[in-house]
């Protein structure tokens, strides 16, 4: 895609993303904010909600505007781990490489809890190592490497629950749920063939790689205050030692709150974190990682015990 618009400051791209994505989809500035801070971080997104609320929709545009090479996978039972790694092919006695789906900058992976173990293992190795092994050889994936996952939470047949292993790898878990009653009503008001908005192609890319780039380089050099830091690890912490929560979040989890802490204070126009991000960040970033066995006490519940009472030591 032909880069078009070149973006004075992380602030402008935040408004400038919400703006192209809200030609397709309305109603979803934070979730449009979510996953540019995403892919400043390096993180994977999965998006959780009712169908018909334009999971699939928002994510193929978040690549449209990242000026990104994508792909979409729709996961079924019958979806192979080679299809999305790809597999070697041998003709006249030569062998090559023939690459899956999964060699994109972005790829949307369309109702994940739908295919089996096998090929959800699969993906968590690319995801993880930003690699996929085919017969004992290492192949890299192109970098950016952005993973945007989508589930349904209320189907109950021929479902695989994502394990606790696969869900730690994505930095968010963001709930798509209903717009508000105006913002219904203004998608009525976009050009649609069927019920699909026909501007996509509209949608004016705004990064491109050397965007991205430049915009990691800039989260890098975020200032983190001690303070900052001590809270975060110390609410990280805190949800190890709740009563009735029987999986706490990980160190893994930690460096994920941090770079999304700073993302979100680079794309609110700031070069140094304050303890409100790490607030801000922590209700998207930990509860999906977190398992309780009180019956009493959810996930969110936990992580608010967390962030009101950190351990400080």
């Amino acid at each position: 895609m032909a880069i078009t618009h070149t973006y004075v400051s992380l602030n402008e791209l935040r408004e400038r993303a919400k703006a192209e994505v809200g030609k397709v989809v309305v109603g979803q500035g934070r979730a449009v904010e979510l996953l540019l801070i995403a892919a400043m971080a390096r993180g994977h997104v999965l998006l959780e909600g009712p169908p018909g609320t334009a999971k699939t929709l928002l994510g193929r545009a978040t690549a449209y505007v990242l000026g990104a090479d994508f792909n979409r996978v729709q996961f079924t039972p019958d979806t192979t781990p080679t299809e999305l790694v790809g597999e070697n092919i041998t003709r006249a006695g030569e062998t090559k490489f023939v690459s899956g789906t999964i060699f994109t900058n972005v790829l949307l992976a369309d109702e994940i809890n739908r295919t089996p173990p096998r090929t959800q293992a699969a993906l968590l190795e690319a995801m993880a190592e930003r690699s996929v092994t085919v017969e004992g050889r290492v192949h890299r994936l192109p970098d950016p490497f952005l993973v945007i996952a989508t589930q349904n939470p209320f189907e109950q047949e021929g479902v695989f629950p994502l394990p606790e292993s696969n869900l730690d790898r994505f930095l968010f878990k963001v709930y798509i749920d209903y717009t508000d009653y105006e913002h219904e009503v203004d998608m009525l008001r976009l050009p649609h063939t069927g019920v699909t908005p026909d501007m996509l192609g509209e949608i004016m890319p705004l990064l491109g790689i050397v965007g991205l780039d430049k915009a990691r380089v800039e989260l890098d050099g975020t200032v983190v205050p001690e303070e900052v830091a001590r809270y975060a690890i110390g609410v990280v912490r805190k949800t190890r030692e709740i009563e009735g929560v029987m999986l706490g979040a990980s160190s893994r989890a930690a460096i994920h709150l941090m770079s999304a802490t700073k993302a979100n204070a680079r794309l609110e126009g700031r070069d140094t974190v304050t303890i409100e991000d790490v607030r801000e960040m922590a209700q998207y970033v930990l509860p999906h990682r977190l398992i309780v066995e009180d019956e009493d006490l959810t996930p969110d519940a936990a992580l608010q015990m967390a962030l009101d009472s950190p351990l400080t030591s």
